[in-house]
């Protein structure tokens, strides 16, 4: 019985990892292009929390950008009210930027992809190689 426990054992997980092989060997070039696409996107939305911060700090009296981070970090003096509801507000603003990039990740990669593929394709990618490669050139190829 154990013998039979563990062939069956064997045999599951030889159906996964073929499972998993087939589904990596699966990925096209054109995969990879839809999978840049999508990471192009999210960064387009993402490199704009940045300067959005820095105009909002800007145009705040009495507030720079290092007693800003120094908020953030909760370091320095203890913030004064208008300090808090500042910090709040630009908080608000980034995550609903942050927020909207995922959504435009998900919505990209259900329809282009699709949730399986788009994952494979991204464990890949963190894998490096070959793979990281081709995306990072699909990327600057579309970025020009």
């Amino acid at each position: 019985m154990k013998r039979l426990s563990k062939v069956l054992l064997a045999a599951f997980c030889f159906a996964l990892v073929s499972v998993s092989a087939q589904a990596q060997d699966d990925i096209t070039d054109q995969d990879l292009k839809d999978y840049a696409v999508i990471m192009l996107a999210q960064k387009a939305i993402t490199d704009k929390i940045s300067p959005m911060v820095n105009d909002l700090i800007a145009q705040q009296e009495g507030m720079t950008g290092q007693r800003f981070q120094e908020l953030r970090g909760k370091t320095g003096e203890p913030a004064q009210d208008w300090e808090k509801q500042f910090l709040t507000l630009v908080n608000k603003q980034i995550k609903a930027k942050q927020d909207a990039a995922g959504e435009v990740v998900g919505t990209l990669a259900k329809h282009s992809l699709g949730a399986a593929k788009y994952n494979a394709v991204k464990k890949a990618y963190a894998a490096g190689g070959d793979t990281k490669a081709k995306i990072d050139a699909f990327i600057a190829e579309l970025a020009q």
